[in-house]
């Protein structure tokens, strides 16, 4: 472990990014530390039966050296489908040096492999699995059938809708040239104040990135919009503290339920957009500003995407969209938790108006995704609003289910339920 420990140091002496795999990195380890594969791969389990041994307490004063021996034991393990970089600095901070090697998976089947290979038959299923002909090729299995179904509802409740310019007209957009732009701004301001004003509740919002919220938060505090904001609903913030979060979700939820109304800004791909639902009144509309496009310049998403070109023939922009449009899915998700549940999903963003970026939502979103809502302004998109809600202002019972979207048993059992089965079945 020494030798091996002075043989990263030597390695993050670096002045510029290193990429190689894993192969490559043990025969360097051997030429020039004399240290074979087959001892790496057990360095961890060697290095917890001697601490088991010792009976140390302070198990994590020790966590740096358990660490390498993770490392150690994970490049000489899986050779294939990983790839290790090794950067001399932190992006966020770089004129300090700061080396940092990263051992990251490039091939998602790695990880479902154990599961077909213990399982005969296997069902993926989820609500944001769009498009369907992409799982395969990422995961590298041959489905037996592949199908996508919408959801049964007794009422329209989804009321999906692209806002993609500004009353000024201006197009809205976080592409990268725009984000800077004060009128994208404003507009998304007035956006939000406007929602704010006549959705009841909570309203859910998702921005692509940290940097991005807190510029856009920044950038309407000079203008007004936040106190305007506030006048309407409470506002709480996500933040990169787990901690922070989740007190502001908690008071989110007391404002919600006490009748005040509250707004959650948040990031896509953070906790509240994959691990939170917002049933019923804590999320009776979502709004999506911008495309969740991942960070390009990524060094380790630059590998994965040469990977999944060279292994699988995946064009970089088809996985760029098909990632983003997944997260946008996801987010705007979290308002529909059932079939009771209501909500306004708004697409924030002039390019979700494209049929490239449209076809790669969901079946049960397209479906409700008319022409007439995929182009509008901002007041347009409040007229849309309007009519929505008090459509589901009015009295809704369980009985106006049965047969639609609820069963009773006697149904589920009739002749012609049966014949819509079978068909459904033969579809598949």
């Amino acid at each position: 472990m020494k030798r091996f420990s002075e043989y990263l140091k030597t390695r993050l002496r670096v002045q510029h990014v290193v990429s190689e795999s894993p192969p490559s990195f043990l025969k360097d380890v051997s030429s020039k530390v004399c240290i074979e594969r087959k001892p790496l791969r057990f360095c961890v389990e060697r290095l917890h039966s001697l601490l088991r041994t010792l009976e140390l307490s302070e198990i994590q004063d020790l966590s740096p050296i358990c660490l390498v021996a993770n490392f150690a034991t994970l490049v000489s393990t899986y050779t294939k489908g990983f790839s290790l970089i090794i950067e001399p600095f932190d992006d966020r901070t770089p004129t300090i040096p700061n080396p940092v090697l990263h051992f990251s998976c490039m091939d998602a089947s790695i990880a479902i492999k154990p599961v077909f290979d213990r399982f005969q038959s296997v069902v993926i299923t989820s609500g944001t699995l769009s498009p369907l002909d992409m799982y395969p090729k990422i995961l590298d299995f041959r489905p037996v059938t592949m199908a996508s179904f919408t959801m049964s509802l007794a009422r329209n409740c989804i009321c999906p809708m692209v806002v993609g310019r500004g009353n000024d007209q201006v197009a809205i957009t976080s592409k990268f040239e725009s984000r800077e732009d004060m009128a994208v701004i404003r507009n998304y301001g007035h956006l939000l104040v406007e929602m704010s004003n006549i959705v009841p509740d909570g309203i859910v919002c998702f921005f692509p990135s940290y940097v991005y919220m807190e510029f856009i938060v920044a950038s309407w505090y000079e203008q007004g919009i936040i106190d305007n904001i506030q006048k309407n609903k409470l506002l709480f913030i996500e933040t990169q503290d787990a901690a922070e979060t989740s007190v502001a979700l908690h008071n989110y939820q007391k404002a919600c339920e006490n009748g005040r109304g509250a707004i959650l800004l948040s990031v896509a791909r953070g906790k509240v957009s994959e691990g939170i639902d917002f049933d019923h009144h804590l999320g009776r509309a979502v709004i999506m500003f911008g495309i969740p496009y991942v960070y390009t310049q990524s060094r380790i998403l630059k590998a994965r995407l040469e990977y999944l070109r060279d292994q699988y023939q995946i064009r970089e922009n088809d996985f760029l969209t098909f990632d983003a449009m997944r997260h946008a899915a996801q987010c705007v998700g979290r308002a529909m938790r059932g079939k009771t549940d209501y909500g306004i999903m708004i697409f924030a963003d002039k390019r979700f108006s494209r049929a490239d970026k449209r076809g790669k939502l969901p079946k049960w979103i397209q479906e409700h995704l008319m022409d007439s809502v995929i182009n509008l302004a901002t007041d347009e998109a409040l007229h849309v609003a309007k009519k929505f809600l008090r459509q589901m202002a009015q009295p809704f019972r369980r009985e106006d289910q049965l047969g639609l979207s609820l069963l009773t048993l006697d149904q589920l059992e009739s002749e012609e339920m049966q014949k819509r089965i079978e068909q459904t079945a033969h579809q598949m």
